[in-house]
């Protein structure tokens, strides 16, 4: 299995980062065209943004919602949605800000409690899986590792899909079968993070960013 000749290097890094940067005067700008509550958001900017920029790190936003999970949930809600979300979905988020923090409350989701998540505006389990990694929860028992498209593209490619077989049983279905997809994901991801005791959040970064760095080790070999 591929995977196996990148153990060593996943695991000398104690914590593989994922960091966000997104603008300051794009949230302004959406936060100005909202009739709701904004006030969480804005204080939020005035704390954690400098004067063009507001970088964020998973860790670190972990760390806020455990220390006040309403701030923690507007800095999931801008680290998730870095290049931008719709004025609307936007608008909702910040209308039902106080239900999704006792949405929250949970530790471990369940597909109940998922599929009320999903049921936000905007929200789609990529959304969520991020949102659901930012705050620390999990999902049926096992940590809510994040699955973007990036992921997708590498657990199928030929080099992965070995190490991803009950994914790549449902290859191709992350938009029409996205639960049945995320749950396959996280069992194949747990059963490696486990095995190779490596954090659910270096396995996920890792395959992230996988495509870009070998890209970047292609092109130095090939200048």
């Amino acid at each position: 299995m591929a995977l196996e000749k990148y153990v060593d290097e996943i695991r000398a890094q104690e914590l593989l980062i994922w960091q966000t940067t997104s603008r300051r005067d794009m949230w302004t700008k959406l936060l100005d065209r909202l009739q709701n509550d904004t006030s969480r958001f804005v204080s939020f900017l005035e704390q954690h943004a400098d004067d063009h920029e507001v970088v964020l790190r998973r860790r670190q936003v972990r760390a806020l919602y455990k220390e006040d999970p309403a701030r923690g949930m507007v800095a999931a809600i801008i680290w998730t949605h870095a290049r931008g979300i719709r004025v609307n979905a936007l608008s909702l988020l910040a209308r039902d800000l106080p239900s999704l923090v006792n949405l929250f409350e949970c530790d471990d989701f369940d597909d109940e409690a998922l599929n009320h998540l999903l049921g936000q505006p905007g929200i789609s389990v990529p959304t969520a899986s991020k949102m659901l990694s930012a705050c620390g929860k999990k999902y049926n028992g096992i940590p809510a590792a994040i699955l973007d498209d990036a992921i997708s593209n590498v657990i199928e490619s030929t080099e992965f899909a070995e190490d991803f077989p009950r994914t790549n049983r449902l290859r191709g279905k992350a938009r029409s079968r996205p639960l049945d997809y995320y749950k396959a994901y996280l069992a194949d991801l747990n059963e490696h993070a486990t095995k190779h005791h490596i954090p659910h959040d270096n396995l996920d970064r890792f395959l992230s960013g996988f495509i870009a760095n070998n890209n970047v080790i292609e092109n130095r070999k090939s200048a």
